[in-house]
């Protein structure tokens, strides 16, 4: 018995690796949502509101007060600013924090290598594409708009 080698376990690769996700994945969910909340509703209002005539509750009401502000303050005020900021760059950060939640990279020396991972974690998917259509639809209203001037 005291000849025997006792039998040599090698960890394998994928058991050596250590990933951490930057942050946690129901939470920038969550966060991504609320960052969308304003965004959407006042999309919805200016559907609602000019193409379909239609007045529906909260969401042509976020609409007639984001443009009674406009209005009222006009360019220079804060709060104006604060709406559109939070209309334009909401949903790229709800982006970027959903992307961090998924997303792992490791580099690896011996090959040189760095190496990305993404995670299918479907809520984050759908908030990302969401994120991106409003986007999308704020940049190309931007770009229209101030093409046609």
């Amino acid at each position: 018995m005291k000849n025997i080698n006792p039998p040599k376990i090698e960890v394998p690769h994928h058991q050596q690796e250590f990933r951490v996700a930057l942050l946690n994945t129901r939470k920038s969910t969550a966060f991504g949502i609320v960052l969308l909340v304003l965004p959407f509703l006042f999309l919805s209002g200016v559907v609602l509101n000019h193409y379909l005539q239609i007045e529906f509750g909260i969401f042509t009401s976020v609409y007639l007060w984001i443009s009674e502000l406009d209005h009222q303050y006009g360019d220079n005020h804060w709060l104006n600013w604060a709406v559109r900021i939070l209309l334009t760059v909401g949903p790229l950060l709800a982006i970027l924090i959903n992307l961090l939640t998924i997303t792992h990279c490791r580099y690896e020396k011996l090959a040189k290598e760095l190496v990305f991972a993404v995670k299918l974690r479907w809520q984050n998917w759908f908030v990302i594409m969401l994120c991106g259509l409003v986007f999308t639809v704020f940049a190309c209203y931007l770009l229209i708009e101030n093409l046609s001037l």
